[in-house]
């Protein structure tokens, strides 16, 4: 091929990229939004506050059990099979429910998503190079810290190892998350709390703890986390009966779009625990230093399809503050997160004076500092266990500390 015919290949692909680039826009503006550098950002229509949503991830027994699985719109949802209980000695061998399938599994290696019984999985492998980083990266920076503060560990297993069938699972070429959580944890330096979710998880597994078209769980699934930090940290979590509890219907997530909109995915419901506190505030800001009024927990029902689970935080913003004027003793909390992090956020709200919220991923400071400067006795960072074998991610955390 001559070089002008290649240099016009090259054009008509640029202009191909260009033209989808502005279909796009077309279409997130449709979806109530527009779109940032980096960042799809979605406009509360209430006015209450702006709201993103990108999917930048690679991509102690809780205080009260809650409804079975999949309760929420249940008509059009599959229960999975649960086994009878057990009797105390097979109890003592195996505490976690049973799930298991007689559908199809069908797999899409290009994006590494499988589907079955109308809900998504992202499959998980360990990179032993990745997770020692990330480690280390942990480890050096509560080393710089001073001994007074707190450093809390929480990494996520995903919906693969805790809500996949059971008799599937020989199908997957998808690593246990129980074993990599192990080595990971193993791998920090002792001066961290590591917040251990694999057990919290598996115990609540035949509940509507995660998405079924979205890689992110539910807030029921993070209200499980809370009640486990808050067992590390030696408090009593509020039980889940005392929140209110709001649904909205029809969310399809990141799944929908990595299993190309297959049509056996079972549409979402959005359960929102709001805060006790009646007089709780938050602000947030993504560029410069003029801080934005928001809601801890937003109604999503004008969202678009795919926007639902911004109602937390108003999604991925840089960095977000918490104040709950309620509280004058002084307890401040800082959690760095990724979007995981935005469902477990309000649960804290009721617990300390000012929760600060910094999304590794898009805020530009110095976190030791920013500890030193908010005298916060107290850091919290929240991943997802893909995060742990994501180079770029890893490098972004890094980056901050």
């Amino acid at each position: 091929m001559s070089r002008k015919k290649i240099y016009l290949c090259i054009g008509i692909f640029l202009l191909a990229a260009a033209a989808g680039i502005a279909f796009y826009r077309i279409y997130i503006k449709d979806e109530a939004g527009h779109v940032g550098d980096e960042i799809v950002y979605f406009g509360n229509s209430s006015g209450e506050t702006d709201t993103d949503f990108v999917r930048a991830e690679e991509q102690t027994p809780a205080a009260e059990s809650a409804s079975p699985s999949m309760t929420a719109g249940a008509a059009d949802s599959p229960t999975p099979a649960v086994s009878p209980t057990a009797s105390p000695a097979e109890e003592e061998k195996e505490a976690y429910p049973k799930i298991t399938s007689n559908g199809k599994l069908k797999q899409y290696p290009s994006t590494g998503t499988a589907v079955i019984d109308g809900a998504g999985f992202e499959i998980y492998n360990y990179v032993e190079q990745h997770a020692s980083r990330y480690t280390k990266v942990i480890n050096k920076f509560t080393k710089k810290l001073d001994a007074a503060v707190s450093v809390y560990d929480m990494v996520i297993p995903t919906s693969v190892d805790i809500t996949f069938p059971d008799n599937k699972r020989k199908k997957l070429s998808s690593t246990p998350q129980e074993d990599a959580l192990k080595k990971i944890e193993k791998k920090l330096s002792g001066r961290e709390k590591f917040i251990p979710l694999y057990d919290t998880m598996m115990r609540h597994r035949n509940e509507y703890i995660y998405f079924r078209t979205d890689h992110h769980w539910t807030q029921l699934g993070a209200y499980y986390a809370y009640s486990a930090f808050c067992g590390e940290k030696g408090i009593v979590p509020n039980p889940l009966s005392s929140y209110t509890k709001k649904i909205s219907k029809g969310f399809m997530g990141s799944f929908y779009v990595d299993a190309f909109k297959d049509k056996t995915l079972k549409k979402d419901d959005v359960e929102m625990y709001h805060p006790l506190g009646k007089n709780i505030k938050m602000q947030y800001r993504n560029t410069g230093k003029k801080l934005s009024e928001g809601a801890v927990i937003s109604d999503p029902t004008n969202y678009g399809l795919s926007g639902k689970y911004l109602a937390f935080i108003g999604g991925d913003n840089a960095y977000t503050l918490i104040t709950n004027k309620d509280k004058h003793d002084g307890s401040r909390c800082i959690v760095v997160k990724e979007s995981f992090g935005n469902a477990f956020v309000p649960f804290l709200a009721d617990h300390y004076e000012k929760v600060y919220v910094i999304d590794y991923r898009y805020w530009d400071g110095k976190l030791v500092d920013f500890v030193r400067k908010t005298r916060a006795k107290e850091v919290l960072l929240v991943n997802n266990i893909s995060m742990t074998r994501n180079a770029y991610l890893i490098g972004m955390l890094s980056k901050i500390l």
